[in-house]
């Protein structure tokens, strides 16, 4: 596919690639003069907001055919299904996936608490993801998720804990294209007696399309005699990228919930969750907002249930 070089114009081009290798050979072509859009939401936030610059040309990958089916359940070889959602998938869409909801609660109500009702409509979670400091993040971190790419000579997985951290030193992934974001299945409790502690929170300002303050996305099994098990946590906010907590993880991990085992474990969110502070919170604030949700939700599941 030829190109002709072109004076950068005031809107760009929009090209509409019909299957995903084309979507690839125009970005090798048009290299950093072209960016990937499906609903481009937060992309005009950016633009408008100079936060980055508008670019000579826009690939759209929303009509691309096997991008359109937002959300596809494949058996894996024990017979346990895995969720695959397309990264071209409306946030009202995950959000309302009935399977969504019953196996990957913090997800949908992560989606619920991202912008408003009319964008949700229109915003993907594969830009959520891309923009790197998404509100679904710590919940798909929860979840262990997978991230499936195509990068011109075909597809490959990461995991989306290693994609943050790549993404952090190198501007490599920009040139190739999500293709879906892969929820392995969730275990239920094996041990008889336990029940899952499943929470997610966002601590944000009123307004539509601002970072978040503080989130945290939190998944274990706590049973009867208050031993919990199977802990992750995910915490974010503001421009910090989402990480899991995996220190504190391993503080908690298979011991008994009480308030030095609570006390221990806010000490530790302190001490390794390093968030960037901004003009409307500092980091501090940000440290000390994560631990107590953190710690508060763990007192909550201490307590006898009525």
């Amino acid at each position: 596919m030829a190109m002709n070089k072109q004076t950068k114009p005031e809107s760009p081009i929009v090209w509409q690639p019909s299957d995903v290798a084309e979507a690839c050979t125009l970005k090798q072509q048009l290299g950093e003069d072209g960016v990937f859009v499906a609903g481009g939401t937060l992309l005009r936030t950016w633009w408008e907001a100079g936060i980055a610059h508008m670019p000579s040309h826009l690939i759209d990958i929303s009509g691309i055919a096997n991008m359109q089916k937002p959300i596809t359940l494949v058996s894996s070889s024990q017979d346990r299904q895995i969720c695959q959602i397309r990264a071209a998938a409306l946030l009202s869409e995950v959000r309302n996936d009935s399977h969504i909801r019953t196996h990957y609660s913090l997800l949908t109500t992560a989606m619920k608490n991202i912008a408003a009702p009319s964008i949700r409509n229109l915003a993907t979670l594969g830009g959520n993801v891309l923009s790197r400091v998404g509100d679904a993040l710590p919940a798909l971190l929860v979840y262990e998720a997978m991230l499936l790419w195509h990068d011109g000579q075909g597809e490959f997985e990461q995991s989306l804990a290693e994609w943050l951290l790549e993404a952090q030193v190198s501007h490599a992934w920009k040139n190739r294209l999500l293709l879906a974001i892969i929820l392995p299945p969730v275990d239920q409790p094996e041990q008889e007696g336990h029940g899952r502690l499943d929470v997610y929170h966002k601590v944000g300002r009123r307004e539509v399309f601002t970072p978040s303050i503080t989130t945290v996305a939190m998944s274990a099994a706590v049973g009867a005699d208050r031993h919990i098990v199977e802990v992750r946590i995910a915490v974010g906010g503001g421009q910090t990228a989402p990480k899991r907590l995996g220190h504190t993880e391993l503080l908690l991990e298979g011991g008994k919930l009480d308030r030095s085992l609570l006390q221990s474990c806010y000490s530790s969110v302190l001490e390794h969750f390093r968030p960037v502070g901004d003009v409307f919170a500092s980091a501090s604030y940000r440290q000390k907002t994560a631990a107590n949700l953190i710690v508060s939700e763990l007192w909550k599941a201490m307590q006898p249930k009525s």
